[in-house]
């Protein structure tokens, strides 16, 4: 059992490893403005909301600004 727990927590470990890398690799791209967030998502094993979700939380701006706005906010 206690092989088996050991053997698990690595391959968490391995996971977690993967994972902030191919995050790494997204912000680059996103900050780089190389592709779109559903083109990389076709590249990666996240859709394209959560593409953006990860640009965000690093501080990537959009490739574009808004272009709706709500008569609640404007003048």
């Amino acid at each position: 059992m206690d092989e088996r727990t050991a053997a698990y927590r690595a391959a968490e470990e391995s996971l977690e490893q993967a994972r902030e890398a191919l995050r790494e690799e997204i912000v680059r791209n996103l900050s780089e403005r190389n592709a779109a967030p559903g083109k990389i998502a076709a590249h990666s094993p996240y859709d394209r909301n959560h593409i953006r979700r990860i640009g965000v939380q690093a501080g990537v701006p959009p490739l574009r600004d808004k272009t709706v706005r709500s008569n609640k906010t404007s003048n």
